[in-house]
């Protein structure tokens, strides 16, 4: 047995060991909490999952639950910010569970009505109601007012919906109460805020939503001091949102344009598609109620990003706009839209209050009743259907044989119908998108075009400031050119499924290509971004018969697509050549292309980014010039550190004169 002089030298060796351990440790956690960080403030949601699991497994591994818990938490935190509600369902009710089997009630009830709040925000109002009565329920057995406030905001939300906002006012009013009797300070009190202030605002008690809102802001000051400012930035957004709204209602529009400017500060620190569609709506609103229509018009085309539509709220101020621009045609049609959508909505509001009655009260017990009769008859049927079709297989067992050939066949029909209804709904998706792409990309500027020329064509047109002027030519010019770039681009795309070769007779250099090709692209216009050519002189000027134009074209996709997805680091254009070929390189330090997407960024309409402009049809052409170059085009799956593409050409194409 060891003597203790003998443990305590053998533990004095071993502490340095520890501490370098402990201090590597503590620098991958750093580590990884500022790559979530710099992807979180990117709304790169994917990546910054992927940092938040690698997060997880670590802590997993050494045993720190408490930091373990913030990362699960931050992974359900982003996908309600990131407005990701199928995702969310899954992810909430996961990390309920663990947060349940450690204890830790109130990230317990967070999760939880994240997963009403996921299933109330995907339609699923039944669904939504059922999970808000067994969390409430759950809370009244365990006494706890987390619990009970997540169950009052459940109910608050879904009472907003169909319109009875005194009751709702009620329920969040009733959370509000509980929260500040626990003195929270996780957050949750925030988003209970948000939906009080949206429960006023529609009684139009634009006096007492100021106050909430003074109440909300106060709390968000404490969660500062114990949160990053990117973790708060958004709900900050929607305080001072809601402090222009409630300006707006009061005729205070100075007010509610300094509310604005802050809101749009604290958007500049994490931006997101549905807090800037959000900003829009409210200065599309503080622009109707001052009688500005055509810049009404302006925001509500400017709030648009592709997977988000018009809000009712939102076309009914366009509506308006249009009526006083002398549109009535169009306002007409939103109107008679609007009608037939709130028609709609009052059909499932009413169902949806039967179902509230039914969750709450109980009094389903009758059509649980039925069901179970149902259940019993279904027994019955299935039972008799089994015992005819067990004396059925004794009769016909001769025949059994050729029976089984037969459901082989059909089994084997029944793939090749889903095969090929996989395609078919594969082309449809790619058909809706296509359209979503190209409404986007050509309405969104021709709308802007058309409200800045109105106003530079009024009579007030003389009261404008040089800058504002100079400012609203410049916008037009960009939105003309961005209308005839996307036009040049669906040309190129008309000739991408051509089997023909290109006339390559053009006697050229890889130098010269190259130089084209980024000048074009103006790769140095990009100072966020560090740009090299790396080709040595011996392939910048070996000869090279090809396609002039359309070799540049090519290398143009490439390195547009490179700085588009690399808001920060490096894009290198290099060249090499060996007897046969000439391989251009862009490789780029951006978000990368994920695994399981290599095999899809060649097709048309793919976008595996959908906060970046674009139709997702530069790849395709690029790889259909290469093809018809005589060339390749190919992705290295190997590099990581972004994505690289190689453009293969030949030296000397054989043309074929049989055309």
């Amino acid at each position: 047995m060891l003597s203790k002089p003998y443990i305590l030298f053998i533990s004095l060796l071993l502490f340095p060991a520890l501490s370098i351990r402990a201090d590597d440790l503590e620098q991958q956690r750093e580590r990884l909490v500022n790559q979530f960080h710099q992807y979180y403030a990117q709304m790169n949601l994917d990546s910054a999952l992927f940092i938040l699991d690698k997060q997880i497994a670590l802590e997993t591994k050494v045993g720190d639950v408490e930091r373990e818990g913030k990362a699960r938490w931050n992974k359900v935190a982003i996908l309600n910010n990131g407005a990701r509600y199928k995702d969310l369902v899954g992810v909430a009710e996961e990390q309920r569970k663990w947060f349940g089997k450690h204890k830790n009630w109130s990230r317990f009830y967070q999760c939880w009505q994240r997963v009403c709040s996921g299933n109330h925000d995907l339609g699923r109002m039944q669904t939504a109601l059922r999970e808000a009565e067994a969390m409430g329920n759950d809370a009244k057995s365990r006494n706890n007012n987390t619990g009970r406030a997540m169950a009052y905001k459940q109910m608050g939300v879904i009472y907003t919906d169909i319109r009875q906002l005194p009751q709702a006012e009620e329920a969040f009013r009733k959370a509000v109460a509980l929260l500040k009797e626990d003195n929270d300070m996780t957050g949750i009190l925030s988003g209970v805020y948000e939906g009080l202030s949206l429960a006023l605002d529609k009684q139009d008690k634009f006096k007492e939503q100021l106050k909430v809102a003074d109440e909300w802001l106060k709390h968000l000051d404490v969660l500062l001091k114990l949160n990053s400012i990117g973790m708060v930035s958004q709900t900050y957004v929607a305080c001072y949102l809601s402090y222009a709204k409630s300006y707006i209602g009061l005729q205070r529009y100075a007010d509610a344009e300094k509310a604005l400017e802050k809101a749009a500060e604290y958007y500049d620190i994490t931006k997101t598609a549905l807090t800037r569609y959000d900003i829009f709506e409210v200065r599309a609103l503080l622009a109707l109620s001052q009688g500005h229509y055509d810049q009404v018009l302006a925001y509500s085309d400017s709030a648009l990003s592709p997977g988000i539509n018009y809000s009712i709220m939102l076309n009914e101020y366009r509506a308006e706009a249009l009526l006083h621009t002398n549109q009535s045609t169009v306002s007409a049609e939103i109107y008679r839209n609007l009608y037939h959508e709130k028609d709609s909505v009052f059909t499932r509001e009413m169902r949806t209050q039967l179902d509230e009655l039914n969750t709450f009260f109980h009094l389903d017990e009758l059509q649980r009743s039925q069901r179970a009769a149902q259940i019993r008859y279904a027994v019955i049927i299935v039972s008799l259907v089994l015992i005819t079709l067990i004396v059925f297989i004794i009769i016909t067992r001769r025949s059994a044989r050729k029976l089984a050939e037969k459901n082989r066949e059909l089994a084997e029909n029944l793939r090749a119908l889903a095969l090929a209804n996989d395609k078919a709904e594969a082309s449809s998706r790619m058909k809706t998108q296509f359209i979503q792409n190209m409404s986007h990309e050509i309405r969104t500027p021709l709308n802007i075009l058309n409200g800045f020329s109105q106003i530079l064509t009024s009579d007030d047109a003389d009261q404008l400031l040089p800058e504002e002027k100079e400012d609203m030519r410049q916008r037009v010019t960009e939105n003309t050119e961005r209308i005839t770039s996307l036009i040049n681009k669906l040309l190129v795309l008309s000739e991408s499924n051509s089997q023909h070769m290109l006339d390559c007779t053009d006697h050229t250099t890889p130098g010269e290509i190259a130089t084209q090709a980024v000048m074009v692209a103006h790769a140095a216009s990009t100072p966020e971004v560090t740009f090299d050519i790396l080709i040595n002189d011996e392939v910048r000027n070996c000869p090279l018969q090809t396609n002039r134009e359309y070799a540049i074209r090519a290398l143009i996709q490439l390195l547009d697509n490179a700085f588009k997805f690399t808001k920060q680091g490096r894009v290198t254009l290099s060249a090499e050549k060996d007897d046969h070929w000439v391989s251009f390189v862009v490789e780029d330090t951006g978000i990368g292309i994920p695994q399981e997407e290599l095999s899809h960024v060649f097709e048309e309409f793919v976008q595996l980014d959908d906060y970046n402009d674009g139709m997702g049809i530069g790849l395709t052409m690029a790889r259909s010039i290469a093809i018809r170059l005589g060339g390749s085009l190919e992705i290295d799956a190997n590099y990581t550190n972004g994505a690289r593409f190689i453009l293969k050409l030949p030296q000397n194409v054989v043309q074929d004169t049989k055309k």
